[in-house]
C-alpha cells in the first residue's frame, strides 16, 4: 500500500486535499468540494459515496482499503498507457489456439502450456475439463514475468473461476468492481468474471459493450467451446470486474500523474 496516512474528519493537510482532488475527479456526478485540505462534512459525504460505490465499509474514514480503491481508480481515468494493458497483448498471442474436442490438448503446445497452468489433474491427467480459468491465470503468470510492475502478485493457478474470484483475487488484493459501478470502468488488460460461470481478459471498452479474449469458448459465445477467441460482450453479461494490483512504487506514480492533471 502507498504511504499514506488514515484520514478522518476533522483532519487537516495536503493528504487531505489529495482526497478531495480525487473524490472530485472520480465520483459522478462531482461532489464539488473545495480543495482546502479540511475534512468536513461535505467532503465525509463523499468518501463515504466513494466507499458505497467500491464495495466497501461506507464509514467515512480514509484508511488504506479506501486509499487502495481511489488509487486504483486512477487507472479507470488514465489517458496514458498502463502496465496492465500487457495482459490483453499476451493473451492476444493466442487467438485461435484449439482442443481436439473434449477438452483434451491433443498435440497443441499452447493448449498443453494453459492446461499447465493450473493445479487440478483429472484421473492423472492435466486436461479433460473446462480451461477459461487456466488460460486466464497463465496470462496473468506470463504478465507478473514480464513486468516488474505486478512483483507482490502471487499468479493464479486455478482451475476454477470461482476460486479466481472468490478467492485468488481477493487473498491477492486486486480491485474488484461491478459492470454497474459508477466510480470504475473496465479498461485493457482487466479480467471479467461472467455470470455464467465463465471468464475472460477485456482488449477494450466501447462504453456499452466489451470486447474480450476467452479461452475455452465458441462462435455462439458459450463457456464450455474449444479455442482462444475474442468475443464482443454486453455489460448485462458480466458479474464482476478484476483488476489486477501495481507495486507500491506503481501505484505511486499512477496517483501523482493523476493528481497534476485532476
Amino acid at each position: 500500500m502507498i504511504n499514506k496516512s488514515s484520514l478522518r474528519p476533522g483532519m487537516k493537510g495536503a493528504q487531505v486535499k489529495e482526497i478531495q482532488q480525487l473524490l472530485n475527479a472520480l465520483l459522478s456526478p462531482s461532489p464539488a468540494l473545495t480543495v482546502d485540505g479540511d475534512f468536513g462534512q461535505k467532503t465525509k459525504d463523499a468518501v463515504v459515496r466513494f466507499q458505497q460505490q467500491a464495495e466497501l465499509k461506507a464509514d467515512g474514514v480514509v484508511g488504506p482499503a479506501t486509499w487502495k480503491a481511489l488509487t486504483q481508480s486512477t487507472a479507470s481515468q488514465s489517458a496514458r498507457p498502463l502496465p496492465q494493458y500487457r495482459l490483453a497483448d499476451i493473451a492476444r498471442d493466442y487467438l485461435g489456439v484449439k482442443e481436439t474436442g473434449n477438452n483434451r490438448a491433443g498435440n497443441s503446445i499452447k493448449l498443453q502450456e494453459i492446461f499447465a497452468a493450473d493445479d487440478l489433474l483429472v484421473g492423472g491427467k492435466t486436461d479433460g475439463y473446462p480451461w477459461c480459468a487456466a488460460f486466464v491465470s497463465l496470462c496473468v503468470q506470463k504478465l507478473c514475468q514480464q513486468s516488474g510492475y505486478f512483483g507482490t502478485l502471487n499468479p493464479p493457478r486455478e482451475a476454477s473461476v470461482s476460486n479466481f474470484l472468490n478467492v485468488w483475487a481477493k487473498n491477492q488484493g486486486c480491485m474488484i468492481f461491478s459492470p454497474t459501478s459508477t466510480v470504475d470502468q473496465p479498461i485493457k488488460g482487466d479480467i471479467a468474471v461472467f455470470t455464467f460461470s465463465h471468464i475472460g481478459i477485456v482488449e477494450s471498452n466501447a462504453g456499452n459493450s466489451l470486447t474480450t479474449i476467452e479461452g475455452n469458448t465458441n462462435a455462439a459465445g458459450s463457456r464450455e467451446g474449444q479455442y482462444v477467441a475474442r468475443k464482443h460482450r454486453s455489460f448485462g453479461a458480466v458479474r464482476k470486474f478484476i483488476r489486477l494490483p501495481m507495486t507500491t512504487s506503481a501505484l505511486g506514480q499512477q496517483l501523482s500523474e493523476f493528481l497534476r492533471y485532476c
